[in-house]
């Protein structure tokens, strides 16, 4: 009893030999200031999207989640690289194709990964595939999660099924860079293993709706791997006050922040504008003035 007090509570020498433990948070942060473009938002996304496959498949722990489902990185992928030539003289463009071949293989990795100690997921929000609504007949009004957060007890879960999708494919011709034959590889095999990626539905609790969860083929078919992660949903799920998986519901929580945190932001950079200006301190407010309203993420 005593040792397993001190493994719990040994503090910085135990955690230290955890090789699941990560002593600080780890983050990417890009900041750039760009003009007004219609493509900004799109490559940012592929960016956003492309630095959380590389911090997913760095990560040291057993059960890696991905906020969002294993189908919309090649979609953003896929406008970016469309975006790629037209956009060029956008840093955040400049920032993708510099980084495009370690995101697409972070991408890959996660997808394909045989490690039997580490299983990566997804867990979109909501889809609107209707794997197990087809293959029961179900009306087209009805959606998979919310008829199955019904008929699911606490504690059951659907038979893994094969992802539904349309005809998967990576548009790169629009890329110049000098290790494009690399890259088109690397999509050719994502492009095979999404075909492999299978989903079920699990209710880990009363309280909880039906979380979709999808995972590699290799997941599915191995009853060890596969009650591994539904063991470690059901560990992450223990309050009625989240409605995800608490690492979701963290990440969730710190962007919500971050969305509050903007107009703080921007109204300490008018200050330090306006105290540094020598002209009229009027031109300074205009300047920063948003004409449209701060959404949220």
């Amino acid at each position: 009893v005593l040792e397993a007090w001190r493994r719990f509570f040994g503090g910085r020498e135990h955690r230290a030999a955890d090789s699941s433990f990560w002593e600080r948070p780890h983050h990417k942060v890009f900041v750039a200031s760009e003009p007004h473009y219609q493509d900004t938002s799109t490559v940012l996304r592929a960016v956003m999207l492309g630095e959380e496959l590389r911090l997913l498949a760095k990560a040291p722990h057993d059960l890696p989640m991905l906020d969002g489902t294993f189908a919309l990185p090649i979609i953003y992928f896929n406008q970016a690289m469309n975006s790629s030539s037209d956009a060029h003289q956008l840093k955040c463009t400049r920032e993708f194709v510099r980084n495009c071949k370690s995101y697409l293989e972070a991408y890959l990795h996660v997808l394909t990964s045989k490690c039997a100690g580490k299983q990566f997921i997804a867990l979109p929000k909501y889809s609107t595939r209707r794997e197990i609504g087809n293959a029961l007949a179900w009306p087209e009004r009805y959606d998979d999660r919310g008829i199955l957060t019904i008929l699911l007890n606490e504690g059951e879960l659907i038979k893994p099924q094969p992802l539904s999708h349309d005809r998967w494919h990576f548009n790169t011709k629009k890329l110049t860079i000098p290790d494009k034959r690399d890259i088109d590889e690397i999509a050719n095999e994502i492009v095979s293993a999404l075909g492999s990626v299978y989903i079920t539905y699990y209710k880990p609790r009363s309280w909880l709706p039906a979380i979709r969860i999808e995972f590699s083929k290799a997941i599915a078919v191995d009853s060890n791997r596969l009650a591994a992660v539904v063991r470690g949903i059901k560990m992450q799920t223990v309050t009625p006050a989240m409605l995800a998986p608490f690492p979701v519901h963290l990440a969730d929580r710190t962007v919500r922040a971050v969305v509050r945190s903007i107009p703080a932001v921007k109204q300490v950079t008018t200050q330090r504008l306006a105290e540094e200006f020598k002209g009229d301190i009027g031109e300074v407010f205009f300047a920063m003035h948003g004409y449209r309203s701060i959404s949220g993420m």
